[in-house]
């Protein structure tokens, strides 16, 4: 008897998943438009050995099941940014996980899946901690549609609409495509919506790492920002992105590779300015104090990120931009940024605190000087007083304008950005209805292709019914000729059947014959025995005819010699 293997159940597979808390792995299972079910996955710190983890953020997954599961296999997705480098950029982990392709059997479990993460996550930050030559782990998959609720789950540095200046065909002509662009701090990845029906999914067009970069050039006065990428077999490909948050967009894209220390180029067309004189400045070392700071000051948050560790920032911060200023690169506007975002964090505490700083040691500097009586002396601790309550009145003020220029700024801002999300509906709505006369003229052609189609369907139809014809024609001229072979085979056996039939009434008369012979030589043989028998009678019968005669010759001599007085022994021989 054999063993018939059990069908896959579904929602034993799910409860299962309930024993993992033991493991220190918690799963909730939710329900999500486009997938049969979302499981939230959150793994414990203890569970993961390696120190390059952020162990004040939460260590989540989430596994994607498809509504064919197990036919098809779930997807695995990080959603949060618990390690450097992360994971959290919509890549699927699910063959690292297994370490193979998935197969639709009960073996490849629910269950099973979750458990092993933990060791993909130690794995990984192993090969890391060892500088190994890294290759991109998880896969992208061009072509497929995502949806736009789980991509709005990932941490991802932008995400916005976004135009590609495309060129077709040798004329070069251009036009402009609306994409949908995804940065995250390792990728960069294109997307175009699937259909107007369908709002929700997403079509991945494009993916490609920042290592591939070799050239990023923005071109201001266009709002256009060219992204050059590496290609096989030393190719590169060009690809024209169109935005009015170009800035933006180009200092997120300088910021990531500063992090990741990548060699590329980078061209500034408005960038014209003249190279001051180079600052005596170990960029290497201020880059590496900077990195560990805000290591230290994203790590331990808010309360634990002290004022000299902010203060300290803010000066190293300062001597990034004179350097890289100096050399008009542009990687001095990322700093900018970082000291104004830096500014808007700090407390009015830690700024009074700057302020106290400040005075000290202006005060310290006039204390300093020698008077000559105690008098001045005094008379200079009482203007030093003066003079620092007016300070501290005039950055008041300043703080207050800012404050305010900064409200002012903003307001500016959601206005400006208000009129642009109207002009961008406009644009979109003009694009839908130049879409829809587009799907109509699309569908007049599709018409008339169809039709075309239809017409050489038909003569395809005709063709191959010929070509049926004729061969059914040579299908029934082979049956002929079969049959006839088989006809000739029929012929054949039935003549062999009376030659054989012949043969047989030839031997059944050899044998008649034969029997005949034998009868009639027992006849013979019979007649020679009653001829035998009967001269053998015969010669006795005359034996003993003549013995007779004998025996009375015999007593007539007897019977002389008797007479004669002879007395003779004779024989009856």
């Amino acid at each position: 008897m054999t063993d018939k293997k059990k069908p896959y159940d579904y929602d034993t597979d799910i409860k299962d998943l309930s024993s993992l808390e033991e493991k220190k792995i918690k799963c909730t299972v939710e329900t999500i438009s486009g997938y049969k079910n979302i499981i939230k996955i959150v793994i414990d710190h203890s569970l993961i050995k390696s120190n390059l983890i952020d162990k004040e953020e939460e260590i989540s997954f989430i596994l994607l099941i498809k509504y064919n599961h197990p036919l098809s296999p779930p997807i695995l997705l990080c959603t949060t940014k618990f390690s450097v480098p992360e994971l959290s950029d919509g890549r699927d982990f699910l063959e690292e996980v297994l370490l193979g392709p998935w197969v639709p059997r009960r073996k490849n479990s629910l269950k099973k899946i979750i458990s092993l993460i933990p060791n993909f996550i130690n794995n990984y930050l192993q090969n890391v901690g060892e500088k190994k030559d890294l290759k991109i782990v998880g896969k992208y998959y061009l072509d497929n549609s995502y949806e736009l609720n789980i991509l709005k789950m990932l941490p991802c540095l932008y995400f916005d609409e976004i135009t590609e200046i495309v060129a077709f065909g040798n004329d070069k002509r251009v036009y402009d495509e609306k994409r949908i662009i995804m940065i995250t701090e390792g990728f960069i990845l294109l997307f175009v919506e699937k259909g107007i029906f369908e709002t929700q999914k997403l079509k991945l067009i494009f993916w490609g790492p920042f290592t591939s970069l070799s050239l990023m050039k923005q071109i201001k006065n266009r709002n256009v920002i060219e992204l050059k990428w590496k290609a096989k077999k030393d190719k590169t490909s060009l690809m024209r992105l169109k935005t009015e948050k170009d800035e933006e967009i180009f200092e997120i894209l300088m910021e990531c590779l500063s992090k990741k220390k990548i060699d590329f180029k980078v061209q500034n067309e408005s960038s014209g300015g003249k190279k001051g004189e180079l600052p005596q400045i170990d960029i290497v070392a201020v880059e590496q104090e900077i990195s560990k700071l805000e290591i230290k000051i994203k790590i331990k948050g808010k309360d634990g990120g002290n004022i000299e560790n902010t203060r300290q920032l803010m000066n190293l911060y300062e001597k990034a931009v004179q350097y890289y200023s100096a050399l008009n690169d542009y990687r001095y506007q990322i700093y900018m940024r970082k000291t104004k975002k830096l500014f808007s964090q700090m407390t009015d505490k830690e700024l009074g605190i700057k302020k106290g700083l400040k005075k000290g040691g202006e005060g310290g500097k006039k204390k300093g000087k020698k008077g000559k009586g105690k008098k001045e002396k005094e008379k200079l601790k009482g203007d030093d007083k003066k003079d620092n309550k007016i300070e501290d009145k005039k950055e008041i003020k300043k703080n207050e304008e800012t404050t305010k220029a900064k409200k002012e700024e903003k307001k500016e801002d959601k206005k400006e950005e208000k009129k642009e999300d109207k002009k961008e509906e406009k644009k979109i709505e003009e694009k839908k209805e130049e879409k829809v006369e587009d799907k109509k003229e699309d569908k007049t052609e599709e018409k008339k292709v169809e039709e075309k189609k239809e017409e050489k369907v038909e003569e395809k139809k005709v063709e191959e019914e010929k070509k049926e014809k004729i061969e059914e024609k040579k299908v029934e001229d082979k049956k002929e000729e079969e049959k006839k072979v088989e006809d000739k085979k029929e012929e054949e056996k039935k003549e062999e059947k009376k030659e054989e039939k012949k043969e047989e009434k030839v031997e059944d008369k050899e044998v008649e014959d034969k029997k005949l012979d034998k009868n009639g030589e027992k006849k013979d043989n019979e007649k020679t025995e009653d001829t035998t028998k009967k001269n053998e009678e015969n010669i006795k019968k005359e034996n003993k005819e003549n013995k007779k005669d004998n025996s009375t010759e015999n007593s007539e001599m007897r019977e002389k010699f008797l007479k004669s007085g002879f007395d003779l022994d004779l024989d009856d021989d």
